[in-house]
């Protein structure tokens, strides 16, 4: 049985992310989801997960998962070095980064706040602008992916790493055409939603990773659904 985090439901999934694993669950008997709650010892340090997933959060909630995971930062490298599965979307990969900067929707002040320090990139937020909302198409190990973002926070670093190069669309800030950060099996992204679900090649290849049989649920009706999302991206983006 391959066991996977969903580490504070309570604050994760604002964009019905949680559908995803939901969906991984119907893809394969031998998955399982275990749920972490604030003030639990996350299930990766004690070796009772396979893969850790984290979705999109409110702006306050990011801050409070910094802070509750912050404890077990060394051992969130040693997971992710080791090659455990991690799959971040939203802006939860703000959460791995240096530090988040930028504007404060409730006062006129600058805000700086401590990431985990994971990765060498920063987030910059951006409160009292327009939230940006926009799609993707992009590649990565040859697969074609879609997304979509809603954001009011673009990350920047150097991106030695990525997860996806982007063609249609852009990246993870306005400057780039590369999006999220891929380091092992850690998969960062800013997309929104049920990206899993969105991406059914990726699941299967996640599925495999995994040590599973790569086999999806209604696995027609998926990648036609995909494939018509990606023809309407094409036409507009």
């Amino acid at each position: 049985m391959k066991k996977i985090e969903f580490v504070y439901p309570e604050f994760s999934g604002l964009y019905g992310e949680p559908n995803d694993l939901e969906y991984l669950k119907k893809c394969s008997k031998e998955i399982s989801i275990i749920e972490t709650h604030p003030g639990d010892t996350p299930k990766f340090i004690t070796g009772e997960a396979d893969m850790v997933y984290i979705g999109s959060m409110t702006e306050d909630d990011i801050e409070k998962t910094i802070e509750l995971l912050m404890p077990y930062r060394n051992y969130i490298i040693h997971a992710i070095q080791s090659g455990m599965v991690f799959v971040v979307t939203g802006n939860a990969p703000e959460i791995f980064g240096t530090k988040i900067i930028g504007d404060d929707i409730l006062s006129d002040e600058k805000v700086e706040i401590r990431g985990l320090s994971i990765f060498d990139y920063k987030s910059v937020r951006r409160m009292t602008e327009p939230r940006c909302n926009t799609h993707f198409v992009g590649n990565f190990n040859g697969m074609l992916m879609i997304g979509c973002r809603s954001q009011n926070s673009y990350i920047y670093g150097d991106f030695n790493t990525p997860f996806i190069k982007v063609y249609k669309g852009k990246g993870m800030n306005p400057d780039t055409d590369l999006e999220g950060i891929h380091v092992k099996n850690f998969f960062g992204t800013s997309s929104i939603g049920p990206f899993m679900l969105m991406n059914p090649v990726f699941t299967k290849y996640l599925l495999r990773l995994l040590g599973l049989k790569d086999d999806l649920f209604s696995e027609n009706d998926v990648q036609e659904s995909f494939n018509d999302y990606l023809e309407e991206l094409r036409a507009v983006i």
